[in-house]
């Protein structure tokens, strides 16, 4: 009987409270957040191949997309040794993250094309930060490699020497073709043009070929090292050879044949 007369004035005084101060007791119950589970803020839900699941926490270091830009570059010049400037944009934007305590956070790149970077490259990777995976990644990337090359000023013949005063030296994106380029620290004068090119265009290496400093029935000095003894005498070369480049040759006497390198304009040398 005490406890149903106390549920009565308790009612009978709700009942007696103007809407206002009824809704001030109650709106710290309505509005109170609900407690995460750990399913929910570990992600157990499968991810969103879109849009991977992230661990996140408000804290002291926002990771952005130049950051991992940065972090990309430095692990695929590593990767590949490349030379020249790499240029990377994601072909999805990038949604900035905030990690508490990650100002040591570090970008560990997963998986990257066998065969090098192309214009359009995907790579997968994730980051961690105190040890621990935050999330990862697998996206498409823009590249460019800003290098060097020899461009032609005038259109170059076939035979042509390709030098200095008919090539000059400029920066280019050399993914932006399918071709690989001569780099602007290649001594030209020992190639010649193996095809035409047109004015203002990069050289590549299909475009040249080593000049012969020895040419097919040309008589040739053939230098014979053996230790410290040098032996000279004449052969005919049976074929042509550039620098560094091997060629049969014919000695004038005994009529055998060898193979030799070619070191200079008509010379060769044989070692044993």
């Amino acid at each position: 009987m005490k406890v149903f007369s106390a549920f009565f004035v308790s009612a009978l005084s709700l009942a007696t409270l103007s809407a206002s101060e009824l809704g001030s007791i109650l709106s710290p119950v309505a509005y109170a957040p609900a407690q995460s589970s750990p399913a929910s803020q570990f992600g157990n839900a499968e991810p969103d191949s879109q849009a991977p699941s992230v661990v996140t926490s408000s804290g002291e270091s926002t990771i952005i997309e130049r950051d991992v830009i940065v972090a990309l570059q430095r692990e695929l010049i590593a990767r590949y040794s490349i030379e020249g400037d790499l240029k990377l944009s994601f072909l999805q934007p990038w949604k900035p993250i905030e990690i508490k305590n990650a100002k040591d956070w570090k970008l560990v790149l997963d998986l990257a094309p066998n065969g090098g970077l192309t214009s359009t490259s995907q790579v997968r990777f994730h980051i961690e930060s105190n040890g621990k995976a935050v999330g990862d990644w697998q996206l498409s990337l823009r590249a460019q490699i800003w290098r060097p090359i020899w461009f032609s000023t005038r259109r170059l013949d076939r035979g042509e020497i390709p030098d200095g005063s008919i090539c000059t030296p400029k920066s280019f994106d050399i993914l932006s073709e399918k071709l690989s380029f001569v780099p602007a620290n290649t001594d030209l004068s020992i190639y010649e043009m193996a095809q035409t090119v047109s004015q203002e265009r990069p050289l590549s290496w299909r475009d040249i070929a080593l000049r012969p400093l020895v040419r097919k029935g040309q008589l040739v000095d053939v230098v014979v090292a053996e230790g410290s003894m040098n032996i000279s005498m004449k052969g005919i070369s049976l074929g042509n050879g550039g620098a560094g480049e091997m060629v049969s040759v014919r000695n004038l006497d005994s009529r055998k044949e060898f193979s030799a390198k070619v070191i200079n304009l008509n010379t060769v040398q044989v070692k044993f």
